[in-house]
């Protein structure tokens, strides 16, 4: 049995330990980019800049390929940057098509990537467009905007018959 000289060993120990600082380093440097990244645009009205952001805008270009010119004029008439949890999202709709032509964009920034999805509404069908199938691997965000769309909106405008609003007595 042949035994390593402790100074090898001792050498080895330091390389790996070196080694494991410098990952941690990158994964709180990637941290610290997703806080940054949300911090920049979350509530923003700079909605055309979140979306010409690379992370976004590539891999809007990949996904939608043909379509993204009409999901862009689906957004034409759009708001702020939202944000919920670790997901940003833009939605909108072409000019005086409100329930009619509309779309989204969620980025969902997690550790070491960020995840685009869309959905376009059109001629009363929703296309969504994403890498992960089947449907619910979905985003929340995505989901959301698709209850929303169904309804017409409906339930932003008047108080759905299952829902109580209570005013605390003083």
């Amino acid at each position: 049995m042949t035994r390593q000289r402790p100074d090898t060993v001792g050498w080895r120990t330091a390389l790996c330990i070196l080694a494991l600082v410098g990952l941690g380093s990158a994964a709180q440097a990637d941290e610290a980019s997703q806080r940054a990244f949300i911090v920049k645009w979350a509530g923003s009205y700079n909605s055309e800049g979140f979306l010409n952001e690379p992370a976004v805008r590539g891999e809007l270009q990949k996904l939608l390929g043909d379509e993204m010119a009409h999901l862009l004029r689906n957004l034409n008439v759009r708001g702020a940057v939202d944000v919920s949890g670790e997901t940003l999202s833009v939605n909108g709709n072409a000019p005086h098509q409100g329930t009619e032509e509309e779309a989204i964009v969620c980025a969902s920034v997690l550790p070491l990537k960020t995840i685009v999805e869309a959905a376009i509404l059109s001629k009363g069908a929703v296309t969504v467009y994403m890498r992960e199938e089947p449907y619910e691997n979905a985003s929340i965000c995505i989901k959301d905007w698709i209850t929303l769309v169904n309804s017409g909106h409906i339930d932003r405008m008047k108080q759905p018959p299952n829902v109580r609003v209570v005013k605390p007595s003083r």
